[in-house]
């Protein structure tokens, strides 16, 4: 007589636990990918939110006293950001020290820093 020829129950089962956990393992990686990309392009615009603070801080040409710190709204996109301004003096007066942080709206002060720029201003025209 000669032997049947196929799988046995027990090992299409073990087979199909092996494809099942592989497969749970892929779906769980590309999640993760999906939130990190949704962190990166949260801090991209946050950095540009940074940027545009800088910019208009530049072109408005106003000298600002220091030492103070400022808080204002600076949305970028969808997205909803609060920017922070440390403003400090330098050795030389002619110039100051401006630090700019971006934080999530939503978190408030207890939200992780998204971005961070740091500029001088000159009181020269």
């Amino acid at each position: 007589m000669r032997p049947q020829r196929g799988f046995t129950l027990i090992e299409a089962l073990v087979a199909m636990t092996i494809i099942a956990v592989a497969l749970m393992a892929c779906l769980k990686a590309a999640g993760n990918l999906n939130l990190q990309q949704d962190d990166l392009i949260k801090r991209q615009y946050a950095q540009w939110s940074a940027d545009s603070a800088a910019t208009y801080l530049r072109v408005s040409g106003v000298f600002p006293d220091g030492p103070k710190v400022l808080q204002t709204n600076c949305n970028q996109g969808h997205f909803r950001f609060v920017c922070s301004f440390n403003i400090s003096t330098t050795p030389n007066p002619n110039f100051r020290r401006v630090e700019i942080t971006v934080r999530d709206a939503f978190q408030g002060d207890k939200g992780n820093q998204l971005a961070r720029l740091v500029v001088f201003l000159s009181s020269a025209p």
